[in-house]
C-alpha cells in the first residue's frame, strides 16, 4: 500500500497516523468537552476549522447545549444521542484535513434528512482527500467513486455504484435489501434501532 507513493512499511507509525483519519459507526468520545473531542489531533486547528467541521457534519446541536462547544460531554459522549455522537465524531476526522479518510457507516444512527445533508457537504470534502466508506447504505455507497463488492469475505465485484447496478445481480439484490430495511426505518429517529443487510464498498 502507498501513501503519497510511498510504501507505507517504509514510514513510522506516527507518520501515517497523522495522515489518516477516521469516523466509525460506533463513535469514541472522550469526557471533555465538545470542542476538545472534535479537535483531538488537530490542536493547531483554528476555531474557523472547528466550525467549518461541525457544519460539514450537521452537527449545529452544539450550540444549543449549556457551553455550547465548551459543553464537558461525558464518557463516550453518554449525555447525547447515538446520532449527535456519530456527528461530533465525523466532525474531527473532517476537521482533521486527512491525506486518507476512513467512513466506517459513521451515519448509520442519523435520520434521512440529516443524512442527505451531511452526504451533500461530504461530497465536497471527499474530492480533495483519499477516501476508504464502509457502508450499509445506499447513499453512503453513492458517495464513492469505485465500489468493491464483498461475498463471503472476498471482493467478486469492483465498479461504479450505476455500473453494478446494471450487471451485477448480486449487488442489486444487496442495494434491494438494504432499500427495504431504510424504508421500515423511523425517519424521526435518530438513533434507529434493528438490523439490516451487509455490504462493504
Amino acid at each position: 500500500m502507498l501513501l503519497d507513493g510511498v510504501d507505507v512499511r517504509e514510514l513510522r507509525l506516527a507518520e501515517v497516523r497523522r495522515h489518516i483519519a477516521m469516523a466509525f459507526e460506533d463513535a469514541t468520545l472522550f469526557s471533555d468537552t465538545v470542542r476538545e473531542n472534535v479537535l483531538l489531533g488537530s490542536p493547531d486547528r483554528s476555531e474557523e476549522s472547528m466550525r467549518e467541521a461541525l457544519a460539514i457534519a450537521q452537527a449545529g446541536f452544539v450550540d444549543d447545549l449549556p457551553q455550547g462547544v465548551d459543553t464537558v460531554i461525558g464518557e463516550e459522549g453518554l449525555s447525547l444521542s447515538g446520532g449527535q455522537r456519530q456527528r461530533l465524531a465525523l466532525a474531527r476526522a473532517v476537521a482533521a484535513k486527512p491525506a486518507v479518510l476512513v467512513l466506517d457507516d459513521p451515519l448509520s444512527a442519523l435520520d434521512v434528512e440529516t443524512e442527505e445533508l451531511v452526504e451533500a457537504a461530504l461530497r465536497h470534502v471527499l474530492s480533495s482527500t483519499t477516501a476508504l466508506v464502509v457502508a450499509h447504505r445506499p447513499s453512503t455507497v453513492q458517495l464513492a467513486d469505485r465500489v468493491a463488492v464483498l461475498e463471503q469475505g472476498r471482493i467478486t465485484a469492483v465498479g461504479r455504484h450505476s455500473d453494478l447496478l446494471a450487471t451485477n445481480e448480486h449487488y442489486r439484490f444487496v442495494i434491494s435489501s438494504l432499500d427495504d430495511d431504510r424504508a421500515d426505518d423511523d425517519p424521526a429517529d435518530d438513533d434507529p434501532v434493528g438490523e439490516r443487510a451487509e455490504v462493504n464498498a
